[in-house]
């Protein structure tokens, strides 16, 4: 039970990190001024107190929206069976599409053009509705453990995915800051953005509205797709050990869409000017 709570954890939880970390490191590549010095000025004892309000706004904002959508999704969570029954048995896949949908369409406004909303709101929205799917899903599983005397298992796998959560979150957020480019870190988020999209092909064909196909090829032998590194591959790429024909044509659509998104948008241009000086 340790192990597949472990691996269950970090299964619903890990894009939620990954995406917090490629916000934070937002903040600091949206503003050239801001490079590994003043990092490391920061985590001095005399930290700039004009940053640090910044610093704990941001992350105060996103922090609330993961805890309503922790919320929300408990409450959802008790109406998932009406919903499943929506469409002819296919409401909560079709739920699921529409949400990932509106988060992806959040992230991308969050980098264009920001006349009429702040990219902090879209980035806070968009934290919102990646947790409500995962976390209901944590949800059912907990209910049913609870049910079980294996707290203690349960609870040791949760612990142990959190600090790997973390660890990788805290790695890739450190990591862009080091670079201090904007191409990297706009492929790593087309990457992660696609990975998510690319998700919808396989609701649909586990609904029948898309005709499954052989795999192309078979890497289970190397790298697992239940394992931490192929759930920890599939959120960060979209890796899948057997992935079919148009599960790769959608990755490889979206990722070319996403980064053209980026590249052309005005935080892209103006970040590329700001690495430039």
């Amino acid at each position: 039970m340790l192990i597949n709570s472990l691996l269950l954890f970090i299964e619903e939880t890990l894009a939620i990190f990954i995406l917090y970390s490629y916000i934070s490191a937002w903040h600091f590549l949206d503003k050239p001024e801001v490079t590994l010095k003043l990092l490391n000025k920061q985590l001095s004892n005399k930290e700039n107190p004009i940053t640090k309000a910044y610093k704990l706004g941001h992350h105060a904002s996103y922090t609330l929206a993961i805890i309503i959508g922790i919320l929300f999704s408990a409450v959802f969570t008790q109406f998932r069976p009406s919903l499943g029954m929506l469409f002819d048995g296919v409401g909560y896949e079709v739920f699921l599409i529409l949400t990932t949908c509106v988060f992806v369409a959040s992230v991308l406004l969050a980098f264009g053009k920001r006349r009429f909303i702040r990219p902090q709101v879209c980035f806070a929205f968009s934290l919102f509705l990646i947790v409500i799917p995962h976390a209901s899903d944590f949800i059912v599983f907990l209910s049913s453990v609870t049910q079980s005397n294996m707290h203690a298992s349960v609870y040791a796998g949760i612990s142990v995915g959190l600090g790997i959560c973390f660890s990788i979150s805290y790695l890739l957020y450190f990591l862009f800051l080091n670079v201090n480019k904007v191409l990297p870190y706009q492929l790593a988020v087309s990457l992660f953005l696609s990975a998510q999209l690319s998700n919808i092909v396989v609701i649909l064909q586990q609904i029948d509205v898309l005709s499954s196909s052989l795999p192309l090829w078979n890497t289970n032998y190397f790298v697992e797709d239940k394992s931490e590194f192929g759930q920890f591959f599939h959120v960060l790429f979209g890796y899948d050990a057997t992935p079919t024909l148009l599960y790769l044509l959608a990755l490889t659509f979206f990722t070319f869409i996403i980064l053209g998104l980026l590249v052309k948008s005005p935080y892209g241009r103006q970040t590329a000017r700001g690495v430039a000086q």
